[in-house]
């Protein structure tokens, strides 16, 4: 038998109590004096009936018989106690068994207190009360600890998560330091350069012919135009870096975009007779910023005229990879190549890979590590391959247009 004293509209926020007593007046009398003192109380004549109950349900407290046929007070709350969710739900013993050995007994498996028969109604109040609080108490600082147990790990992760944006911030610190470095170095290289001509003509033009003053003149417009160039990658790689450089992808057309690379690339290929090539013969859907690709194919010609020997040959050509989903872009020089250890330092503003043109051009290496963070930004990758002596592919992966 198993009921609840109070009617179903009873306030959510009462404790419960189930009681347990195999004497229906107890269960009454008990009934009685905890509904009137505000307590929402569930009330079961056997052990047996308890543990259904407390399968379903978890009370704020039990108070619990210990003498009962079928099934004793002690049984059911070892019952509880060897079950992790009943395991913390206080139980007090309502018995007529005041033996000290009896008590002892009930302490050893979990009571929390005692209350013998014929109970006094302000006794079980009080016990009842005192219990009631304990457990709430017990359970906010459960719910505190959880919680506590929360924001350190939040706080662990916060941590972690700032360990490595300051690691983040001081690459990008070192790569700047880097950058810098190189484009100090070589703007005081060039200007340096560029003075010592201006200053020569200046103090002994008369003792030059008209072909020296020529030759002055077009180093110091060769020195100029890899500054220009070197000024440029320097603003386009700033705002690359400070997020301001976005990707406006749309279908474009690869055969002319590369036509329009290897014209602006036309006066330093002649100057060493390089033969510039494109070797697109039909219109190629890509999908990429128009903007993007430009410069991306303009370094990268650029780099190979500069690596390239006189009467060498630099030629750019389109394949389509085997699924059918991208197009590889192939820049192709006759070059001096590279070996291996330098590929691999290519892309990285940490490493130092400039050298020198083969007929002098100035080289930091910053256009190709601008071309590849603005392929990336625009879905496409950049990859090499070199044979010392013989040459290198610059190879851009860009995504089909399917329209």
């Amino acid at each position: 038998m198993m009921y609840n004293s109070l009617s179903d509209n009873a306030s959510k926020n009462q404790a419960v109590i189930l009681a347990v007593d195999d004497n229906a007046l107890n269960l009454q009398l008990i009934s009685s004096l905890l509904s009137e003192n505000g307590y929402k109380v569930v009330v079961t004549n056997s052990g047996v009936n308890a543990l259904k109950y407390l399968a379903l349900k978890q009370p704020d407290l039990v108070l619990l018989d210990v003498m009962m046929p079928g099934m004793s007070g002690y049984e059911v709350l070892q019952n509880m106690r060897s079950n992790e969710a009943l395991a913390e739900i206080p139980v007090i013993f309502l018995t007529a068994k005041a033996e000290l050995n009896d008590i002892i007994y009930g302490f050893k498996l979990g009571a929390v207190d005692y209350i013998t028969k014929p109970f006094r109604n302000e006794e079980v109040l009080a016990r009842v009360q005192t219990h009631i609080e304990l457990r709430k108490a017990k359970l906010e600082l459960n719910e505190k600890n959880i919680r506590l147990e929360e924001l350190t790990l939040e706080l662990e992760t916060a941590k972690k998560e700032l360990e490595v944006d300051a690691w983040h911030l001081s690459e990008l610190n070192a790569q700047k330091d880097r950058f810098f470095s190189i484009i100090a170095h070589d703007l005081k290289g060039s200007f340096a350069g560029c003075m010592g001509a201006t200053q020569l003509l200046t103090e002994n033009f008369n003792d030059y012919s008209k072909e020296e003053i020529g030759s002055f003149i077009h180093e110091m417009g060769q020195t100029a135009t890899q500054l220009n160039k070197l000024l440029e990658n320097l603003l386009a790689w700033a705002q690359v870096q400070m997020g301001l450089t976005s990707a406006n992808i749309t279908s474009c057309d690869a055969k002319a975009a590369v036509a329009t690379a290897i014209a602006s690339q036309q006066h330093p290929a002649q100057h060493k007779q390089i033969e510039l090539i494109s070797n697109i013969e039909e219109p190629v859907k890509i999908l990429a910023d128009s903007h993007i690709i430009d410069a991306i194919l303009r370094n990268l010609i650029s780099n190979a005229i500069k690596f390239t020997p006189q009467n060498g040959q630099v030629k750019v050509d389109c394949k389509l990879s085997d699924d059918g989903k991208s197009v590889f872009l192939r820049v192709i020089d006759t070059g001096i190549g590279m070996p291996e250890t330098m590929i691999e330092k290519l892309f990285k503003i940490s490493e130092n890979v400039s050298r020198s043109g083969t007929n002098g051009e100035l080289s930091t290496g910053l256009g190709l590590i601008l071309s590849n963070d603005l392929a990336k930004k625009m879905n496409a990758a950049i990859s090499v391959e070199s044979v010392v002596n013989k040459g290198s592919v610059f190879t851009l992966q860009v995504p089909v247009a399917t329209d």
